[in-house]
C-alpha cells in the first residue's frame, strides 16, 4: 500500500481525503479547522491510516497564499512529510475529468490521485529557523519600501503643485533636513524670511551641526527658488495633505532603517548570505533575498532546475516542422528570487564589478540581442553560479 493525504487549503480551514492506495479511498472527506482541536483531528486521521497500512502518509497539498503555513509547520513538527505541489500541476489534474465540479472535497480527491500519477515527488525540506525569519524580513522590507516609493511619488506631486522649485534646493528632497526644514516652512506658506531665519530655521532642521558655508550656500538657494515659486499662498488642503505625506515618509524610512538592521543581524546566522555575498553586485540585502527565496540549495539536482525555479528558463513552442525561434522566458517561478537576479546582474555590470559576467554580456550584445535579453541570459548563468557555489560550499571566484 502507500497511502497518501489530499488537502485543499483554505483560509482557516482544509479538507482532507485520504487514500489507501490509487483509486481506494480511506473514508469520505473531512474539514479539518486550523485549530488546536482541528489539527488533533487530523492528526488522528493520520495514525488511523499508518495503523490501517503499516506505513506513515505522506500528505500532498498546493499552496495557498500563505494559509498552508501554519499547517505545514505543525505536520513537519509531527514528522510528516509533505509535498507542494505546483498550482499548474494540480490545475491540470482537475482537467483531466469528463464533469466539470469544482469543490473543496472535489480538489482534495484530485490531490490525492494525482499523487499517484507520478513517483518522483520531492518532499518540502523542513526550512531552518534563520532562513524563514529572513524570507518574513525580507518580503516585509520589500513591502514597506513599494508604499515608501508610492508616498514620494504622490508627495512630489503635491510638492508640485505647492512649491515645484523646491527641489533644486536640496539633492535628496525626502532627506532629513529637507522634510524638517519643508514641514517647518509650510505654515508661513513660504513667506519672505531673511537670511538669518532662515539660516536659523536650517540650523535647527539639521540632524547634526551644519557648516556655515553650507547654510550660506542652502539659503542662497531657497532665496533664489522662493522669487521664482508661482505660488505666494498655499491652500489649507494642499498643506495639510503635504504635511500628512511628510510624516508618511518618515514612518517608512525608520521602519525600513530597522528592518535593514534585522536582515543583517540575521543574515550573519545564515551561511548561504555569506557565500552569496562574495559575488560582486550582490550586497547584503540582495543576498539575503536570494537565500530567502531559493531555500536549501539541495532540493535541487542540477542548475536547470534553480533556472526552472526563477522562471527564467526560455518557453518552447514547436509543431510540425515549425519551431519558434523567439522564446520569452516562462516567468513561472518566484518573482522575488527572478527580480533579485537581475538586480544582482545590473549591479555586477556596473563599473565592470563581475569581470566573469560582462564578457558574457558583451557577447550577447556582439549578437544583436537588445540590453534586457543579454541581462537575462546573464541571470541565467549567475544562478548556475550561484549553484555551484552554494552546493560546493566556496566563495565565488573570479
Amino acid at each position: 500500500m502507500n497511502p497518501v493525504v489530499g488537502v485543499d487549503v483554505a483560509k482557516g480551514a482544509s479538507v482532507v481525503q485520504a487514500f489507501l492506495q490509487r483509486n481506494k479511498p480511506f473514508g469520505k472527506s473531512k474539514q479539518i479547522r486550523h485549530t488546536p482541536h482541528g489539527f488533533e483531528q487530523l492528526h488522528a486521521l493520520l495514525k488511523q491510516l499508518q495503523r490501517e497500512t503499516n506505513q506513515k502518509p505522506k500528505i500532498i497539498l498546493e499552496p495557498t497564499g500563505h494559509y498552508h503555513r501554519i499547517l505545514v509547520l505543525y505536520l513537519k513538527d509531527q514528522g510528516y512529510e509533505v509535498i507542494l505541489v505546483n498550482p499548474l500541476q494540480s490545475h491540470r489534474a482537475k482537467q483531466t475529468g469528463l464533469r466539470k465540479v469544482k469543490t473543496d472535497a472535489a480538489d482534495a480527491w484530485h490531490l490525492g490521485q494525482l499523487y499517484y500519477q507520478q513517483s518522483d515527488w520531492t518532499t518540502q525540506r523542513r526550512h531552518e529557523e534563520d532562513r524563514m525569519d529572513l524570507q518574513y524580513l525580507t518580503r516585509q522590507l520589500e513591502f514597506i519600501t513599494g508604499l515608501y516609493v508610492q508616498a514620494k511619488l504622490n508627495m512630489g506631486a503635491l510638492l508640485d503643485q505647492v512649491f515645484p522649485t523646491y527641489p533644486t534646493v536640496f539633492k535628496d528632497v525626502y532627506s532629513k533636513v529637507s522634510l524638517n526644514l519643508l514641514e517647518a516652512s509650510l505654515s508661513d506658506s513660504f513667506s519672505d524670511y531673511t537670511f538669518e531665519q532662515w539660516a536659523s530655521l536650517l540650523r535647527k532642521s539639521a540632524v547634526r551641526t551644519p557648516a556655515e558655508t553650507w547654510i550660506t550656500e542652502k539659503v542662497q538657494r531657497l532665496q533664489t527658488a522662493i522669487l521664482q515659486n508661482p505660488v505666494r499662498k498655499i491652500p489649507y488642503g494642499l498643506e495639510r495633505a503635504l504635511q500628512s505625506m511628510i510624516g508618511c515618509i518618515r514612518v517608512f524610512q525608520e521602519q525600513m532603517t530597522e528592518l535593514e538592521k534585522l536582515i543583517e543581524a540575521t543574515s550573519a546566522t545564515v551561511p548561504d548570505v555569506l557565500l552569496l555575498e562574495s559575488i560582486p553586485g550582490i550586497g547584503t540585502k540582495l543576498a539575503a533575498v536570494i537565500a530567502a527565496e531559493l531555500g536549501d540549495i539541495s532540493q535541487f539536482n542540477h542548475p536547470k532546475q534553480v533556472v526552472a525555479f526563477a522562471g527564467i528558463d526560455p518557453s518552447v513552442f514547436s509543431s510540425g516542422q515549425f519551431v519558434a525561434s523567439e522564446n520569452r522566458i516562462t516567468k513561472r517561478g518566484s518573482k522575488r528570487l527572478r527580480r533579485a537576479v537581475y538586480l544582482a546582474v545590473t549591479c555586477g555590470l556596473r563599473k565592470d564589478l563581475n569581470s566573469r559576467i560582462k564578457p558574457y554580456y558583451d557577447k550577447k550584445k556582439s549578437e544583436g540581442k537588445p540590453h534586457k535579453v543579454a541581462v537575462i541570459a546573464c541571470a541565467n548563468k549567475l544562478l548556475h553560479h550561484i549553484y555551484s557555489i552554494l552546493r560546493k560550499r566556496e566563495p565565488y571566484a573570479l
